[in-house]
């Protein structure tokens, strides 16, 4: 029996990643120089006046289209068999782009024995192989694999979620339960993040949903109310992050399309007024929440700041030196809001202590040279698994080091699994995160996927077709 459908080969692989636009996206990851010295350990806060912000009047509330929801997956769970990788020596097995064994199917990666794989859809037969294609990996030879009775599988602690899934025009919404019920919502139209259309974001509680797109060339972002179909439109506006507290930050464009520029503002979508943050322009790329959303963490000018929605501000770690900046990039808090972690699209984890403005890293697996200053994905890439813990998903590691990776700050306990095309990271319950990968096992009719990830096996399972979850 051949060994060349399982011989060791290092991920060839990466992660679905799109172009940051020029607006930014949740996904966004700007990076600068990376730094060569130590920062300061300590940052002396510093009050930055600012203007009171002056409300502006609320759009007129108007009646939501009828729509034709759109054709694609079901939504629901998939009939997906869990199965382990056995090669019988210890070796590992590799995971292909389609069945078979030529050029055209070279390894993506090579997973472990006893590594979790979750087989979907029918049989087909390549090369002197049979294959079945892995859910967020790709094709495996069946010869290496065997049943996994007992895996854990379906909806954890969850009694139901709430999904999306999108066309590229279109999103359609369903509450889909963990005894398989799928309940459809309203279809809407693709949010605008910047340029491009990416999938619809739901409010934390589940309320709302921030959408978009052009209306006579306009950007027009769109909130709304999911219980009652009941809209505001917002000219010039483009949806960014909703807070914990379902409040959402919004960039205003000006002056456009001749001499464009974009200030960011805030929403309560209950209230309806847009409220002004700063009057500097085109900047605040990377944003975060604070975990109380009465106030958010930016990046302006190479220096991080916490920006309060009544106008008060403070420096914590201020602008580096030429040749120390740092790299900063995706922005997440812990639970408690005490650090804040950043990603960039490459180079080493930073981490910040809110308080003292003590600057830390995280070395990353060795990079590959990427050309360019953005990258990112739909949704978030990095998260806290508690006070000391983080993961991200790696994308352009060199060979063998792409995939989820979790770590102590302190760089230790480091694990990597490798799931492919990976978007939106999210901590979904103590001990388990959510993510969702892009299926396409014949390359054609592909679908977003939204798993649970045990932090402590390290195991996931899927849960059902569908992205950016909202549990129950």
């Amino acid at each position: 029996m051949s060994r060349y459908a399982r011989k060791r080969v290092v991920i060839a692989g990466s992660a679905m990643v799109v172009v940051a636009a020029i607006l930014g996206v949740l996904g966004l990851a700007a990076t600068g120089s990376r730094a060569e010295n130590p920062p300061p350990k300590t940052a002396t806060p510093t009050a930055m006046p600012s203007p009171p912000p002056t409300p502006s009047p609320t759009p007129e509330s108007i009646a939501p289209p009828v729509e034709t929801p759109p054709a694609g997956k079901p939504f629901g769970p998939l009939a997906a068999e869990p199965f382990r990788v056995h090669t019988g020596d210890g070796d590992c097995l590799n995971v292909r782009p389609v069945p078979g064994t030529t050029f055209q199917s070279d390894p993506r990666t090579c997973v472990p024995e006893g590594f979790l794989l979750w087989l979907y859809g029918e049989p087909r037969e390549a090369d002197g192989h049979t294959w079945r294609y892995a859910l967020g990996e790709g094709w495996v030879a069946l010869e290496y694999v065997q049943p996994a009775p007992g895996a854990a599988a379906g909806f954890g602690p969850f009694s139901a979620v709430t999904v999306s899934t999108y066309n590229g025009e279109t999103a359609r919404l369903a509450r889909v339960t963990d005894e398989g019920e799928v309940t459809p919502l309203p279809s809407i139209q693709a949010v605008l993040r910047g340029l491009g259309d990416v999938a619809p974001s739901l409010s934390p509680d589940g309320r709302w949903a921030a959408f978009g797109g052009e209306k006579g060339y306009v950007p027009t972002l769109i909130v709304r109310n999911i219980a009652t179909g009941a809209e505001r439109e917002y000219p010039q506006a483009y949806f960014a992050a909703w807070s914990a507290s379902n409040r959402l930050l919004v960039r205003v464009n000006t002056n456009c399309p001749q001499q464009c520029t974009w200030t960011v503002v805030w929403l309560d979508p209950a209230e309806g007024v847009l409220h002004p943050l700063t009057d500097k322009t085109n900047s605040w790329w990377t944003t975060a929440w604070a975990p109380d959303g009465e106030s958010l963490y930016v990046v302006e000018d190479g220096a991080l700041k916490q920006v309060w929605l009544d106008g008060r501000a403070r420096i914590i770690v201020p602008k580096q030196p030429a040749g120390s900046e740092i790299a900063w990039g995706q922005l997440v808090l812990t639970s408690d809001g005490t650090k804040l972690l950043s990603s960039p699209f490459q180079g080493d984890i930073v981490v910040v202590d809110l308080a003292s403005g003590a600057v830390s890293r995280i070395p990353r697996a060795r990079q590959i040279a990427v050309g360019g200053k953005c990258g990112g994905s739909v949704g978030v890439l990095t998260a806290w698994l508690d006070a000391n813990t983080v993961i991200w998903h790696e994308s352009f590691a060199e060979k063998g080091g792409n995939g989820i990776t979790f770590s102590r700050t302190d760089g230790s306990g480091r694990r990597l699994i490798p799931f492919f095309t990976v978007s939106d990271i999210r901590l979904a319950a103590p001990g388990l995160v959510s993510f969702a990968t892009w299926e396409n096992p014949e390359n054609k009719d592909g679908f977003q996927l939204t798993w649970l990830l045990d932090t402590k096996t390290g195991e996931a399972r899927p849960v059902t077709v569908g992205a950016s979850p909202v549990w129950e």
